[in-house]
């Protein structure tokens, strides 16, 4: 599945592999992936929601993102395409998350 962009630009969807199943999420403009999938009534792991603990780590597959916040990943982490889902706004139609990584 390819994620969708309209005309315009605006990202209509995203992918994220959750429990080894790939999933198309409907993108809601301004939201961070994680409350898009929470309304799409995916479960990843995730606690604080505001970029403190760490635990909505996930690799970035594919696209760009951009994070509002980041006060848990090294550079490494960055470096090795890690970000957060509770901070993570897509930049780009073709992201793709994998929250088994």
């Amino acid at each position: 599945m390819k994620p969708e962009s309209n005309p315009a630009g605006d990202i209509l969807s995203f992918r994220a592999t959750l429990d080894g199943v790939e999933h198309e999420v409907p993108y809601t403009q301004g939201d961070a992936l994680l409350d898009c999938m929470l309304a799409d009534g995916l479960d990843p792991a995730f606690q604080c929601m505001d970029a403190h603990c760490g635990t909505c780590m996930v690799k970035l597959r594919h696209g760009e993102v951009e994070m509002r916040k980041n006060k848990v990943l090294s550079q490494r982490d960055l470096a090795e395409d890690y970000v957060l889902l509770c901070q993570s706004i897509p930049l780009s139609a073709d992201v793709w998350v994998n929250c088994d990584e």
